[in-house]
C-alpha cells in the first residue's frame, strides 16, 4: 500500500514540474537582458570631417554633439581628425585621409560588442575595462585587431604594410598568414603585415633606415637651406611622420632651379599666409594600387618608383612652396598634378614642371569645363580657391605626359651629361 502512495505522489510530482516548465516558457524572461543597440557621440572635430548615417545616405559636415547609429560613417581630409564616443567607455579617434564605419555596437547581456571598420588611414581605439567584458574588434582590407579592455592604434594606408599598436594591454593581430598577440599590462608593442610576431619588428626597428625623414639626399638638403635662407624654420613632425617647413618665402626660379632636387620635379608655390599641398599621381593612376600617389603626409612621402616630396611646407605670412620630385629615373607616361587647400582664404599660386632642370609644358585644368585644356603652358597660374565640404579629394590643376621622356633623362644619367649634377 505504501509503495503504490508513493508512485501516484511521484506522477504528481513530475505532472507538477512539466507543468511549471510550460508556463515558464510561455512568460517573458525578466532577468536576462535584451539587446541594446548603442550610440556614437562626436565629441571633438578638426579640419575638414565628414559623417554619414548610411551608405545610401549624403555626406554632411561632422559637428561636436552630434549622434549616429550603427552603420555611421566617418571620413576625414588633410590634417583633419574626428573623435566619438561608445558609452560606457569606449573612445575612437580617427586620423586624417581616413575612413571608418561603425559596423557594430550593441550590449548584450552586459557585454559589450564593437567592430569597426577602417577602409583606409589610422584609427585609435582606447577602452576603459572596468569591470565590464568586452569583444571589440576593429577590421581593414589587410588585418582584424582584437581589443580587450586596451589603448589601441591601426594603420592600414597602401602601398605600405599595415600596422597595429598596443599602447596599454594586450591585443590579438589577424592577418591572410598569422594571427598573435601583442602588447602587455603597462608595455608598449607593434606589429605589421610583414613581420611574424612583435618581437620580430622590434627586432627589424633597431636598424636606422636612412630613407626615413631627416636622412635624405644632399640635393633635397640644398633646396631646404635655400628655404632656410629666407627665413623658414625647419622642424619634424612626429605624429604626422614628416619635416616641417614654416616661414621663408617661396623661391624664384634663379634660386629655385639649381637646387632642384630630381630629374623630374612638381613645384608649387603661392603668395599668402596659407597651407597648400601638393598631389602628383604618376602614370597608371590611383586605382593601380601601387601607390602612385605622392603627398606631404608620413607614409605617402615616398612610393616605389622613387618619386617623394621633401616636406611639408605650412607657409606664412610670405607664402610657401612644395616639391614633389623623382631623383633619378621616373616612369613615362601620364602625370597629373592637384593642389589641397583646406583655408577659409582664396590663395594665388603657380605650378611649374621641370625635367633635367629645364620646363616643360603642362596642360592646365579649366574649372569651368571640368576638363584639361589641350593648350600647354609653362606655368600655371591660378588662384586656388577653399575646398568645397562635398569634395574632399584634392582640386585638379595640371597635367604633363612625359611618354617619350624617360629615355632621354635615363641616357643623360648613364653619361653623366647632366646640366644639373
Amino acid at each position: 500500500m505504501k509503495r503504490h502512495v508513493f508512485s501516484i505522489a511521484l506522477v504528481g510530482l513530475l505532472v507538477l514540474t512539466n507543468q511549471a516548465r510550460a508556463l515558464q516558457a510561455t512568460q517573458p524572461n525578466t532577468t536576462q537582458p535584451a539587446v541594446q543597440h548603442l550610440k556614437a557621440t562626436v565629441t571633438g572635430v578638426e579640419g575638414l570631417v565628414q559623417v554619414r548615417s548610411a551608405e545610401t545616405q549624403p555626406w554632411q559636415r561632422a559637428q561636436v554633439g552630434i549622434v549616429v547609429n550603427e552603420q555611421a560613417e566617418f571620413r576625414t581630409g588633410p590634417k583633419s581628425a574626428v573623435r566619438f564616443v561608445i558609452p560606457p567607455d569606449q573612445t575612437v579617434t580617427l586620423d586624417r585621409l581616413g575612413t571608418v564605419k561603425v559596423l557594430e555596437a550593441v550590449s548584450d547581456g552586459g557585454k559589450l560588442k564593437t567592430n569597426l571598420g577602417m577602409k583606409y588611414g589610422r584609427t585609435r581605439y582606447d577602452i576603459e575595462a572596468a569591470g565590464r567584458e568586452h569583444d571589440s574588434t576593429i577590421t581593414s582590407p589587410s588585418n582584424t585587431l582584437a581589443v580587450r579592455g586596451t589603448k589601441v592604434s591601426v594603420l592600414d594606408q597602401r602601398p605600405f604594410p599595415a600596422e597595429a599598436v598596443s599602447l596599454t594591454g594586450r591585443a590579438e593581430f589577424r592577418d591572410f598568414k598569422k594571427r598573435t598577440f601583442l602588447g602587455g599590462q603597462g608595455a608598449k608593442a607593434k606589429i605589421t603585415t610583414e613581420k611574424p610576431s612583435a618581437a620580430e619588428f622590434a627586432l627589424s626597428e633597431t636598424v636606422v633606415d636612412p630613407t626615413i625623414a631627416l636622412a635624405r639626399t644632399t640635393s633635397e638638403d640644398r633646396l631646404v637651406e635655400a628655404l632656410l635662407s629666407t627665413g623658414a624654420v625647419v622642424s619634424f613632425d612626429f605624429e604626422k611622420g614628416i619635416k616641417v617647413i614654416r616661414g621663408g618665402r617661396p623661391l624664384t626660379d634663379r634660386e629655385l632651379i639649381p637646387t632642384l632636387p630630381g630629374r623630374l620635379d612638381f613645384v608649387l608655390r603661392w603668395h599668402g599666409d596659407a597651407d597648400l599641398n601638393l598631389a602628383v599621381v604618376e602614370p597608371g593612376g590611383t586605382g593601380s594600387g601601387k601607390g602612385t600617389i605622392v603627398l606631404p603626409i608620413g607614409g605617402l612621402d615616398i612610393i616605389p618608383s622613387g618619386g617623394q616630396t621633401g616636406f611639408d611646407h605650412r607657409g606664412g605670412k610670405n607664402g610657401g612652396m612644395e616639391v614633389v620630385f623623382w631623383p633619378r629615373t621616373f616612369p613615362a607616361g601620364l602625370y597629373s598634378a592637384s593642389i589641397i587647400n583646406a583655408n577659409n582664404v582664396d590663395i594665388p599660386a603657380t605650378l611649374d614642371v621641370f625635367v633635367n632642370g629645364k620646363r616643360v609644358g603642362i596642360q592646365y585644368f579649366d574649372p569651368v569645363t571640368q576638363k584639361f585644356v589641350n593648350t600647354k603652358t609653362s606655368t600655371i597660374q591660378s588662384t586656388v580657391v577653399p575646398k568645397a565640404l562635398k569634395d574632399i579629394e584634392a582640386v585638379p590643376a595640371g597635367m604633363v605626359d612625359l611618354s617619350g621622356v624617360r629615355a632621354a633623362a635615363v641616357r643623360v644619367q648613364s653619361t653623366g651629361r647632366s646640366g644639373k649634377r
